[in-house]
């Protein structure tokens, strides 16, 4: 008899150690951040489309279904309300993300604060950094914050499988704006010079 006490005692107590462990990892510094960044071989202008335009974002971001946009709201910029509705396989129903932009400078950053009632509050800050020759560097930083006791003791797990996701969905955005007719800014039109040669019509002849 006294082994089973034993055995129920350890058990006890790896489960405390356990819980103890996560409670400590959900309260630091960085609890709830989701950061991941790729480099893509388009000027900012070709991407910006892509995390804008709702047929668009359906077609990288991973279990998005729809994106509906509040008609109440300004059609685009500060204001703009939203609402992602996503299918993620592990849930019995479809998960509602309503979405309103804090911040709007295209095509460079865009600021969106999330709210899932009972669920999840966050704020997304999406960067476009121009690296020159035609690459970008796309940068996706949030933070979340789980409003469950229970969600938030999670989310030392939940934290690493979204970021996974997100990389996912990085690399997804990548392949299809890389995968469309790169249409580099208009160019002066040429002419021919006295030796026969193409040179850059004079803009200023009249």
């Amino acid at each position: 008899m006294k082994w089973v006490v034993r055995i129920v005692g350890a058990l006890a107590a790896l489960l405390l150690v356990c819980v103890l462990g996560l409670w400590i990892a959900s309260n630091r510094r960085d609890a709830g951040r989701m950061r991941v960044s790729i480099e893509i071989a388009r000027p900012p202008e070709e991407i910006w489309p892509w995390m804008t335009e709702p047929d668009r974002l359906t077609q990288w971001v991973g279990w998005l279904d729809v994106v509906e946009p509040d008609s109440t709201t300004p059609m685009e910029g500060i204001g703009h309300r939203e609402v992602w509705v996503m299918n993620d396989p592990r849930m019995k129903q479809k998960l509602l993300v309503p979405g309103t932009i804090t911040l709007w400078e295209p095509p460079r950053q865009m600021g969106v604060h999330l709210e899932v009632p009972e669920m999840f509050v966050g704020d997304v800050l999406y960067s476009l950094s121009d690296l020159g020759n035609g690459r970008t560097r796309v940068e996706q930083d949030g933070r979340i914050r789980y409003l469950k006791r229970f969600a938030t003791l999670l989310e030392p797990m939940v934290t690493p499988e979204a970021m996974r996701k997100l990389f996912d969905d990085m690399k997804r955005l990548r392949t299809k704006v890389e995968a469309t007719p790169f249409e580099p800014a208009d160019l002066p039109a040429m002419e021919p010079d006295s030796t026969g040669a193409e040179a850059p019509a004079d803009s200023s002849a009249g």
